[in-house]
């Protein structure tokens, strides 16, 4: 291989500009090296910049971004909420929405709407999937449902905009759009709080010990006796919570649990889903396990966290908004 006239520089430079001692380490003559080191230039070209930011900038940059991050996952892992409402108050559970799907019944979400907008003390959750999303070889399905994209991503947006959420889980079928998530940029402007897969919160009364909520687009865990099994499984072997909630199998389980150290009552849920005809569960001949698309918790701040009745499930929302109603009344 042919030294090149910048290689033969570079010796030259190395050896403290001595001529001789480059074309030794060449192993050539001294008469041929000085030949190649005198040739002239017949082009020169102009250097281009790197096309990207130094390495030393982009490891600041990670820095920050990492603090970043570090700060974002210390004050999620349990976001307090201070309730500055006097006496009970009531979540209504959202169960996965797919609000552009043929199959989900969307007059039982419009009334849920309508009653967390009317009931006073009652906030909303939404536990995720909001949307099919269909991506991938799943899009072929839009081909099954006479909702278009666009349209689907209009009823996103009437839903978003139309409740005060309390807390909206992004589930499998949100996290399906990537960073490019519609439904984090509708909850940005609306002014709701937006979290993938989980959110933590603790709820700080006026008087009253806190309760905590932690829900979840779904926990791991499956067994064919208890459809509850994996939130159940999440307060047993996890943080204890006074409520623990999921939705993503498309049906409905309770238990109660009370934990033997500190006495809590503790509620493990699972909520169903506004899909209610699916067929991909006909297909698989999934049984109908569900209670309904939705349930009230509702929270007596005043009763210990050993009381049982502290904490109540309702199945029926309507049912659950009469009794905080009547439960605020009395108190």
């Amino acid at each position: 291989m042919e030294l090149t006239k910048e290689q033969a520089v570079s010796l030259v430079e190395l050896h403290g500009g001595n001529v001789s001692k480059a074309a030794e380490a060449a192993m050539m003559a001294r008469t041929t090296f000085r030949r190649i080191l005198e040739k002239p230039d017949e082009i020169e070209i102009s250097p281009v910049p790197d096309d990207d930011i130094p390495v030393e900038e982009l490891i600041e940059q990670r820095k920050r971004k990492f603090e970043y991050r570090k700060n974002y996952e210390a004050a999620r892992k349990l976001i307090p909420v201070k309730v500055k409402l006097a006496g009970p108050i009531g979540i209504l559970h959202f169960g996965d929405p797919h609000v552009d799907d043929d199959g989900t019944d969307i007059v039982a979400l419009e009334n849920h709407m309508k009653l967390t907008r009317e009931t006073e003390g009652l906030f909303a959750g939404n536990i995720g999937d909001t949307t099919n999303n269909w991506i991938g070889r799943l899009a072929r399905l839009y081909g099954e449902q006479t909702t278009s994209t666009d349209q689907a991503w209009k009823l996103a947006e009437w839903f978003i905009r139309g409740v005060d959420w309390l807390y909206i889980i992004a589930g499998n079928h949100d996290l399906w759009s990537g960073s490019g998530d519609p439904i984090k940029w509708m909850a940005k402007y609306a002014g709701h709080p937006y979290t993938p897969s989980e959110v933590r919160m603790e709820f700080q009364f006026p008087k009253g010990e806190p309760v905590r909520l932690n829900a979840r687009h779904d926990f791991t865990g499956h067994s064919i006796w208890n459809p509850a099994h994996g939130v159940s499984k999440a307060l047993q072997m996890g943080a204890r919570d006074h409520i623990a909630i999921c939705g993503h199998k498309h049906k409905s389980g309770y238990a109660v649990l009370k934990d033997a150290n500190t006495g809590m009552i503790m509620h493990a849920i699972q909520v169903g889903s506004y899909k209610v005809y699916d067929r991909f569960a006909m297909e698989r001949g999934f049984r109908d396990q569900s209670l309904g698309p939705a349930c009230i918790t509702t929270i007596n701040p005043a009763l210990p966290d050993n009381n049982a009745d502290k904490i109540k499930v309702w199945w029926t929302p309507e049912e659950g908004a009469e009794f905080l109603t009547w439960q605020r009344n009395r108190t």
